[in-house]
């Protein structure tokens, strides 16, 4: 696809000329006034409608200043005129196209494809404006629910695109905190608090978003049951899951240059999961230090401006500027009487504020007893070493007791045998140990069987294991 061809050959014009933050404005209001949160869906787009939003743009004194002249009185024909001739360029340029409304057969106004995109744009930049924000892992999550009840393939590629959203929304939030770091230094450079900045960030963003998203909206949260969502779509039947194939590639057939022969269902929970595992793994981390980053900045520079007072208003601030504009002779006379006079000044701790405790460097060890190796403590100390490792195990190590169990077929975890403490703590790793990247090397999956399982160690929701052979290929098991 061609995109600068006809009628958007010159789609940027508009923007091009001196007035191109008034035509921003437009295109945002437009947005917004179509398709945004407030939209009234009843309305049609009309010329009366846009021309309506110019002129409201026109009220603000500083986009006014772009076209006409300041303090020069504009007649309302000219505004009109301009209005019209605004709406000529986005509709010659291919932003607005003429659209013939199926109830009525009136004809109207609606953005382009091109148009609403880019005015989505422009809408999205703007920080002034209240925005919901999106709950991207918990819309996953549910999209992946909703898959799983009804089979159908939009759930699924919506729970694939809001989990691509759930990474780019983190990094959307690093760069800011980035771009907050970069201002502040900015502004103590100048000699200024970014009071403006950090408190819009506390009253505004943090409580109302990142307070939200790093915790209800989580990815850590969500993630666990993610992964359990996913490994119900992996398990479908075969009749299902090429049911399913076929309608994603009905439904997207983007997925052909992806999938390299595997199958669209299992390539898209594999996205999906590695989605997740890089939010929860690499960006949250990342944005709680440049959040940590920016909150540590910001109260350095506070706590030194606040003991050394080097404002403009202060003594030693006037002394700086002072020293600054004059010339060295005087500078150089100003530093000795400087130095003169505080060559008699005696330094001294105030009284009855700070107490010094005066310690005894000498300190008394206690007398050691005689180091002794006999028989009684080698056997306490591997009595000690024993106790520390019995409940250590690594998921190879509960792998290695499951593979032999799960050969003959799946088991379930109230299947497994229980015969002391640490059997039961190998069944509460099972599952773990099964998701973990050892298990899905030697292909053991993890299913929740929706059924509770219970023995006289502890009480939990019962899982289905099951491993495929190493060279087994999704075609051979369909």
């Amino acid at each position: 696809m061609k995109f600068f061809s006809p009628p958007r050959e010159n789609f940027f014009r508009p923007l091009t000329h001196d007035n191109r933050e008034l035509c921003a404005a437009v295109l945002r209001a437009l947005h917004e006034r179509v398709h945004g949160a407030n939209a009234d869906y009843a309305e049609t787009l009309t010329r009366d409608v846009v021309i309506e939003v110019v002129l409201r743009a026109l009220a603000d004194p500083m986009l006014r200043a772009l076209v006409f002249e300041a303090g020069q009185p504009v007649r309302p024909e000219d505004e009109r005129a301009y209005a019209s001739d605004l709406l000529r360029k986005l509709k010659e340029h291919a932003w607005l196209e003429d659209y013939r409304d199926p109830i009525d057969l009136k004809p109207t106004l609606k953005l382009s494809r091109a148009g609403k995109a880019f005015s989505e744009t422009f809408a999205d930049l703007d920080d002034s404006r209240t925005k919901t924000r999106q709950r991207n892992m918990r819309s996953a999550r549910k999209a992946l629910a909703a898959f799983i009840a009804t089979r159908d393939a939009d759930e699924l590629l919506d729970a694939h695109e809001f989990a691509s959203r759930v990474v780019q929304d983190l990094q959307d939030d690093i760069e800011y905190f980035r771009q907050l770091i970069q201002s502040l230094t900015r502004e103590a450079l100048a000699q200024k608090i970014a009071w403006s900045e950090f408190n819009e960030f506390i009253e505004k963003r943090f409580a109302r978003e990142y307070a939200v998203r790093l915790v209800a909206d989580s990815a850590e949260r969500h993630r666990g049951q993610i992964i359990e969502a996913l490994d119900q779509v992996r398990a479908l039947e075969t009749e299902h899951r090429a049911l399913a194939d076929g309608n994603l590639l009905q439904r997207a057939p983007w997925l052909e240059q992806e999938l390299l022969g595997r199958s669209p269902l299992l390539w898209l929970a594999d996205r999906i999961e590695s989605m997740v595992e890089a939010a929860c793994s690499l960006k949250l981390p990342m944005l709680r230090s440049e959040m940590n980053n920016y909150v540590r900045r910001f109260t350095s520079l506070l706590r030194q401006a606040l003991s050394l007072d080097y404002g403009a208003e202060s003594a030693l601030g006037r002394t700086m500027s002072w020293l600054k504009e004059r010339p060295e002779t005087e500078r150089g006379a100003l530093l000795d009487a400087l130095a003169s006079r505080l060559a008699t000044c005696e330094s001294r701790l105030p009284g009855g504020v700070l107490r010094w405790t005066v310690h005894d460097r000498e300190a008394s060890y206690a007398a050691q007893a005689p180091l002794v190796v006999d028989d009684e403590s080698r056997l306490a100390a591997v009595l000690r070493r024993a106790e520390a490792e019995a409940f250590a195990f690594s998921d190879g190590d509960v792998l290695q007791r499951l593979l032999p169990l799960l050969e003959q077929g799946p088991v379930s975890l109230d299947a497994l045998p229980v015969e002391n403490a640490a059997d039961a703590v190998r069944v509460l790793h099972a599952v773990g140990a099964a998701r973990s990247a050892e298990g899905r090397e030697l292909r053991v999956r993890a299913r929740k069987s929706g059924e509770q399982m219970r023995n006289e160690f502890f009480a939990a929701d019962n899982y289905v294991l099951d491993a495929r052979a190493a060279g087994t290929t999704e075609s051979s098991s369909r």
